[in-house]
């Protein structure tokens, strides 16, 4: 594509003039990947200014300059025109989307933000669309989907270059849906700025990434820019019951389906057209009974996941992909086929082999950790016999008795929790997880997560401050975290229930080297959860 071309009516000016009339076959803000033909987006990022290697880029064939520095001129011994843009992240994504010919316009593009949630949601939307036979691609977490292979993901948003690129992939493949996770970093840096989207979902808000966006306000408007950027013939679909929710349709110009959940299906009060809502009918390990009632109707289906929550991701999936085009039918086929992302509530223990059940998941704030603990607990068998809807001849619904409480009165399984901190990252929620591991579980086991340059006894000392001095009885402290999950496992008794809670479908552990800079080594929750279940398995194997 022509350069002038590729940059018309955009706010850049060419602010060294060698000639604007070149071609441009690539584009990259990495020196080390630059081609002949390849435009060089110098920008400063968090590690390196790409200004620095402009003369690598140059060298390597680089035929044009994008910088943020007005007075920048051409490395000595090259021509070539230096563009400037006072806002270069937000021009990046607005000359990638167009140098890969716009292919979110031709995709039913659904994004989904939130604190907690996105990855499910995003990865729900994924597998409902391909059940019906359209090609849905994604872009989460925890995997990407181009329409050519499935790969781990390396963050959750990738950068605007990466994003386009990967969407046209998607095209060309023959994809007509995509599903993404936008992060309220990728928000911030205009990542997204440049995408068509037909869908946007809000999940909620809670306490997070406060040390970098510094106020919750801040992280607020950060989210709610994912609804100021969704086409005015698009779908907003928010969470009634989230607080924030508000804020984040503030200037969104699109309809609003807003999603609750209720206590129970009520005839008398009809969903309205813009209201979508979820019963949980019944709950056990295996899964839920939801009825769901929106523009599509009443759905009445057994999905395969545990959580309240999770009928909310649920219901925001289904709201989502009703908007893309689904209809009815072709959602209640394929709720039964779904599964939870890996790390999300996974389970590893095996129901024929073991006398505990073990579970990964991702929860890293207190919200999603409360969540989390919270949903198990009442599926335990033994531990309560509530918290479900019970149907009688009528075909109405009442409640069953409310779950037992901790202490309070015999249970068979006891709910275990093993989780930690990250290092360098917000610290203000590591009381708050301490607060809420004792609060829902039985047992805590405290470990460390990702230390990386902190030390792990300074992060676990901050967790225990949430834990009040009556209760420390039940808590464990373990810093090697593959020897905290070996302690629970070990020391569950026959019917209790371990939540491994934090790294998720994280296969890694980052910390500080002898050296101090910070390293990488390989460590999967699941890989030590199935080794200590084997080892817990032994002696009794030995025993018949």
């Amino acid at each position: 594509m022509d350069l002038s071309e590729l940059v018309a009516g955009l706010d850049v000016t060419f602010a060294a003039n060698r000639g604007t009339a070149c071609r441009v076959c690539d584009i990259t803000e990495d020196s080390r990947t630059a081609v002949p033909g390849s435009l060089f987006i110098a920008r400063k990022g968090l590690k390196a200014d790409g200004k620095r290697f402009i003369q690598d880029a140059a060298a390597a064939g680089a035929v044009a300059v994008l910088t943020d520095d007005p007075d920048l001129t051409p490395p000595p011994g090259f021509r070539l025109p230096i563009l400037f843009a006072a806002n270069v992240p937000l021009v990046s994504a607005l000359i990638a989307e167009r140098f890969y010919g716009h292919p979110t316009r031709a995709l039913k593009l659904s994004g989904v933000t939130g604190t907690n949630g996105k990855s499910t949601i995003t990865y729900l939307i994924h597998q409902l669309m391909n059940h019906a036979a359209l090609r849905c691609g994604l872009i989460g977490t925890v995997l990407v989907d181009d329409g050519t292979e499935i790969a781990r993901a390396s963050m959750t948003t990738p950068p605007a270059l990466e994003l386009s690129r990967t969407f046209a992939v998607m095209k060309e493949a023959g994809c007509c849906a995509a599903s993404i996770e936008v992060s309220s970093h990728a928000l911030d840096q205009h990542r997204a700025d440049a995408l068509a989207f037909d869908v946007a979902v809000f999940t909620n808000l809670t306490g997070d990434h406060l040390d970098y966006h510094k106020t919750m306000d801040n992280y607020a408007a950060a989210k709610a820019r994912l609804f100021e950027l969704l086409l005015a013939s698009g779908t907003a679909i928010v969470n009634a019951d989230d607080p924030w929710t508000p804020r984040m349709v503030r200037d969104c110009k699109a309809r609003v389906w807003k999603c609750a959940l209720n206590a129970a299906p009520n005839e008398a009060d009809p969903a309205g057209p813009d209201e979508c809502r979820a019963t949980v009918i019944e709950e056990t390990m295996q899964g839920m009974l939801l009825a769901m009632e929106g523009p599509w109707g009443v759905i009445e289906a057994q999905v395969p996941l545990i959580g309240r929550y999770n009928a909310m991701n649920v219901l925001q999936a289904v709201a989502a992909c009703f908007a893309k085009g689904l209809t009815r039918e072709q959602l209640c086929a394929g709720l039964p086929e779904l599964q939870a992302p890996p790390g999300r509530l996974q389970k590893v223990s095996r129901d024929d082999a073991d006398d505990i059940a073990v579970f990964v998941d991702y929860a890293h704030s207190d919200d999603s950790l409360r969540n989390c603990l919270a949903s198990v607990a009442k599926v335990i068998p033994g531990r309560q016999h509530g918290g479900s809807l019970l149907r009688n001849a009528a075909g109405t619904y009442r409640a069953s008795p409310l779950p037992t409480r901790l202490g309070g009165g015999p249970a068979t399984g006891r709910l275990w929790v093993v989780f930690g901190c990250g290092g360098n990252k917000d610290t203000t929620k590591r009381p708050r997880m301490g607060a809420a591991a004792i609060a829902h579980a039985d047992m805590v086991v405290v470990t460390s997560d990702n230390p990386r340059s902190e030390r792990p006894s300074d992060i676990i000392d901050q967790v225990l401050e949430g834990i009040p001095l009556d209760q420390r009885d039940r808590v464990t402290v373990q810093a090697d975290r593959g020897r905290a999950i070996r302690h629970a496992i070990e020391h569950a008794a026959a019917g209790d229930v371990v939540v491994l809670a934090g790294k998720g479908h994280e296969n890694e552990q980052v910390l500080a080297g002898p050296d101090g800079t910070l390293v990488k080594v390989h460590f999967d929750d699941s890989q030590q959860a199935k080794a200590a279940l084997d080892a817990r398995r032994a002696p009794a194997a030995g025993r018949r």
